[in-house]
């Protein structure tokens, strides 16, 4: 029983010994990589010493087997194969060069050491202490000598096995149980040939043998299971077994020069990632956050980017022109779009992001880089509309210079017209009423005509006009005797304008004509309003305007300060699109034919535009209609506005 517990103590602390490794190396991006390389060269130089030692343990009957090469020595290969499995050759390479290096210093002191005890002069020149000290270290040169051509052999091959197999399409458990199994064979037979060489005692088939393929195969399960639950094979290709062999014992510069340059480049991507204007988020399958640069954080609300990890994405996203697109799952290509980040809050911005997907080590995530647009969308808007102002109010230009020549050369057609009536009339002197009836009818037509003339040059900004300072009460006022009780009659008419408002510079009868225009447009639309129609008109400085001022293109930048408001609002049957593209072209209208002229809203257009103003108005179907009507202050009224 006491045999049994000893095998199962060795096994145990062979097990331990991997899992120790195990988890040093699966910590490394932690606590770094140099707690697990030192760990593995201090049981490396164990296992020497301990193979040179010949300790050894019972298996069963007579085979026994060396505690070294078995218990200390087959972790620490496993681990090796581990190394070359997840980080490739570089990092095999190294632990090859810590190993020749071990053993080379435990040579060196070992010589050293048989040295002091000989030489003339040293405490241990005499005595049992120095002929112990003398056949230890000479003893065991020779054994150590084997076993550290063992181990490099080892090392040497495992690699070149595992990859072969790989290349053979096996699985990767399978490949690390035979590639284990296979150097511990080969690892055998260049025992007994060293053995041989040196004058050692060794038999092929005894305990060592069927020891180190027990453990062999254990550690190869283990090994699998880790690989298959921490850690994935990073090795890709078929190589050859030159070029395998080559790449350990000959391209170690090179590979050294090429992780320097990885480091650089490394550093580089980090520099550029870090510094980068747009917001760059990589997501799991889940749509949570596994890296973020500095700009996703910004943009996203936190002050680094570790705050962000493991967080949800998609709640504040509202993706836009994509519909079903999620922000995780499976994605096969690159896509585009437009979201909106934390939409409904003071906090939102649109942005113009791209999708993407990667793989790594086996893993797929979306590389998700957004640019915030938020500002340049509004600068395009705010483009747009100043362009579509810019046409419009040239297109009524254009119209104005027309209807200006057309008016002019109309206006001497009818004082001809009418001069001739009142030839006829003066020379002739007709009886005949019929004659007499035509001869009113030609002059009321005239007149009407002459009318619609003034019109157009009112449109076409060459009216003539006597500006002064008015009283703006007292224009509104006039406007509204001029509309006549009747009209008044079934209205609700409110009148706002605060005390010591400054005086307008304006012509009164224009200014009344523009009013009076905008009051009978605004009855017309409130006549079939079901309830209390309401008419109000109100005043007061542009800088306490309800509506941002938006001064025409050609007018530039103006001072608030230097300009009043007067707002006209029914709650009437308001305008379509449609109608309001239109709405300043001369003889467009909407009520019926032989209602309106399609002239007053035009002729208000290039009154106010001749006074220096511009016209504004909000309205939508159902919702009634505002004018806003932004006139210069007169001298007084410009100062009390600073005031």
């Amino acid at each position: 029983m006491e045999h049994v517990h000893a095998l199962l103590l060795t096994f145990l602390e062979m097990t331990f010994i991997f899992v120790g490794l195990g988890l040093l190396y699966s910590q490394r991006r932690t606590i770094g990589s140099v707690p697990f390389y030192m760990s593995m060269g201090l049981l490396l130089l164990f296992s020497h010493f301990i193979s040179a030692a010949d300790i050894r343990a019972v298996l069963f009957g007579t085979y026994d087997f060396e505690v070294g090469r078995v218990v200390v020595f087959l972790p620490i290969l496993t681990a090796y194969l581990m190394v070359y499995i997840t980080e490739g050759t570089l990092a095999a390479q190294r632990i090859i060069i810590g190993a020749a290096v071990l053993f080379g210093l435990y040579l060196y002191l070992g010589e050293l050491t048989r040295l002091q005890c000989n030489w003339y002069g040293f405490s241990l020149t005499s005595g049992t202490e120095a002929l112990t000290l003398d056949s230890l270290f000479a003893g065991s040169r020779e054994s150590m000598n084997v076993v550290a051509l063992m181990h490099l052999f080892d090392f040497l091959i495992l690699p070149i096995a595992y990859t072969r197999l790989k290349n053979f399409g096996l699985r990767r458990s399978f490949a690390i149980l035979s590639a284990l199994l296979t150097t511990l064979l080969f690892g055998m037979l260049l025992s007994q040939v060293s053995a041989w060489a040196y004058g050692i005692p060794f038999t092929f088939f005894d305990g060592n043998f069927l020891a180190r393929l027990i453990g062999g195969f254990w550690q190869g399960v283990l090994l699998s299971i880790y690989l298959s639950k921490i850690e994935v094979d990073v090795r890709s290709g078929s190589k050859s077994p030159l070029d395998i062999l080559f790449a350990f014992v000959g391209s170690y510069g090179r590979s050294k020069e090429l992780e320097e340059n990885l480091r650089e480049w490394t550093d580089r991507y980090r520099l550029v990632l870090e510094n980068a204007g747009e917001m760059i988020v990589m997501l799991n399958r889940e749509g949570r956050i596994v890296d973020a640069n500095f700009s996703a954080a910004r943009l996203l609300g936190c002050e680094k980017p570790d705050e962000l990890e493991n967080r949800l994405l998609a709640p504040r996203v509202q993706i836009i022109d994509r519909p079903g697109l999620e922000l995780g799952g499976e994605l096969e290509s690159p896509v585009r779009f437009q979201c909106r980040l934390d939409p409904g809050t003071p906090m939102e911005k649109l942005l113009s992001c791209s999708l993407s997907p990667i793989q790594i080590r086996g893993q797929l995530l979306l590389v998700l880089i957004g640019r915030d647009i938020t500002e340049e969308n509004r600068l395009a808007e705010e483009k747009a509309r100043l362009a579509e102002q810019l046409v419009h109010s040239q297109r009524i230009e254009a119209l104005g210079m027309l209807a200006g020549g057309i008016a002019h050369d109309f206006n001497n057609y009818i004082h001809a017209i009418l001069g001739h009536v009142d030839v006829i009339n003066f020379l002739h002197h007709p009886d005949n009423p019929e004659v007499v009836d035509h001869l009113e009818k030609i002059s009321t037509i005239a007149e009407q005509a002459g009318t619609l003339t003034s019109q157009l040059l009112g449109f076409a900004r060459k009216g003539k006009y006597q500006v002064t300072d008015l009283d703006l009460r007292q224009v509104f006022e006039n406007s509204l005797g001029l509309l006549g009780p009747r009209k008044q009659r079934d209205l609700s008419i409110s009148v706002e304008v605060p005390d010591g408002l400054g005086p307008v510079r304006a012509d009164a009868l224009q200014l009344q004509q523009v009013m009076l225009n905008l009051m009978i447009n605004a009855i017309d639309a409130m006549e079939n309003n079901p309830g209390e129609q309401i008419l109000t008109i109100e005043a007061g400085p542009a800088s306490s305007s309800p509506v941002p001022l938006e001064p025409p293109p050609e007018r530039g930048t103006v001072d608030p300060a230097d300009y009043l408001f007067i707002r006209v609002t029914d709650n009437g049957s308001g305008m379509t699109d449609e109608t309001r593209k239109k709405l300043f072209e001369p003889f467009f209208t909407t009520k019926p034919v032989g209602q309106g002229t399609g002239m007053g809203l035009a002729m208000a257009y290039g009154i106010i535009s001749n006074h220096q103003g511009w016209i504004q108005f909000k309205s939508a179907p159902g919702k009634g209609t505002s004018f806003y009507l932004f006139l210069p202050f007169g001298g007084r009224g410009k100062e009390e506005a600073r005031a």
